[in-house]
């Protein structure tokens, strides 16, 4: 069994990686910790487990040795308490945090932890790996078989709706959420990341943030200038996203409901012929996908599991 830490405990991606955790073939959940009183039982901070885990929140230290953390505390909190953890060297990392996004690549230990970028990466020898942010996971998995193939080679328009709870993370409240800012951070780093896919990429990227109405949904849309026809567009995606397990190419539009409460990511491809517009739409669960499922996912892989290992989770059907 995988002995798992969570800190952060408090926060939205951590309820929801507990939610996948406790019902995880291969894991055991030996401490959550965080912002809430010591010895409250974390099915009162977790909703929707009760009488599936007996856990309480901040136990007296030592804490005990655990195979991997998962880091699901604010950016501005994740180092401090990390340092104050002083985890053993061989203990590995996965941190939600978002604190060390642009960090990977050269000599840096942090490896950029999305799978269908860097999947060989992952499965090792990376004990210290950085979950995107969920709009950039998103935007990421919709161009990346462009990437790959050097065929992003013109200014990128992108459209990014989250729903709510992307809003309400580390405490902060829609009024208050500073989308200018938010929005800067995930384009700088999706532009860090596809300059790690296509050395070449050096276009423009403007980024539009709207709110949906659905909860945990994202749903995002990628517009740029394509030279190649549809057909061989569509031949680029399935081939690439033929041994991922999490990403599907459809040829209908797709809708949030596909997606929520699953770990995929449903991406759909139009090509307007006569202007050479590709128009490349994606859709995933934010706290899934976008987060704690992905951190899963990592964590399967560093471990040498299936990749679908505690993820075979339910869909909406609405």
């Amino acid at each position: 069994m995988i002995k798992v830490g969570i800190t952060g405990c408090e926060t939205l991606r951590a309820t929801e990686l507990v939610r996948v955790l406790i019902n995880h073939p291969d894991v055991e959940l030996c401490w959550a910790i965080g912002d809430v009183p010591s010895g409250v039982c974390l099915d009162s901070i977790v909703t929707g487990i009760v009488g599936e885990c007996d856990l309480k929140a901040n136990p007296e230290k030592p804490l005990d040795e655990v195979d991997v953390v998962f880091v699901c505390d604010s950016v501005t909190r994740a180092q401090s308490t990390l340092d104050a953890l002083a985890l053993p060297e061989q203990t590995r990392i996965i941190d939600l945090s978002g604190n060390h996004n642009m960090a990977h690549g050269g000599e840096s230990p942090w490896k950029y932890g999305l799978s269908e970028m860097q999947r060989r990466v992952l499965v090792h020898d990376s004990p210290l790996v950085s979950i995107p942010g969920n709009a950039a996971t998103a935007l990421l998995l919709a161009v990346m078989p462009m990437a790959r193939n050097l065929m992003l080679n013109s200014p990128l328009e992108i459209k990014v709706a989250l729903g709510t709870m992307a809003f309400l993370e580390d405490g902060r409240t829609i009024d208050g959420f500073d989308v200018d800012g938010w929005a800067a951070n995930q384009r700088q780093e999706v532009e860090y990341a596809l300059r790690q896919c296509q050395s070449s990429f050096d276009q423009p990227v403007s980024l539009t943030i709207s709110r949906l109405a659905e909860r945990r949904a994202l749903a995002a849309a990628v517009r740029f200038k394509c030279g190649v026809d549809g057909e061989t567009v569509h031949q680029l995606y399935d081939q690439y996203y033929d041994d991922h397990n999490f990403v599907f190419i459809v040829d209908r539009p797709i809708v949030t409901a596909d997606v929520e409460n699953t770990n995929k990511c449903l991406i759909h491809l139009e090509k307007d012929e006569r202007t050479g517009w590709l128009t490349i739409h994606a859709v995933m669960d934010l706290l899934l996908k976008g987060s704690a499922g992905n951190a899963v996912h990592i964590m399967n892989l560093m471990f040498g599991l299936h990749e679908r290992a505690g993820l075979a989770l339910k869909a909406t059907g609405c």
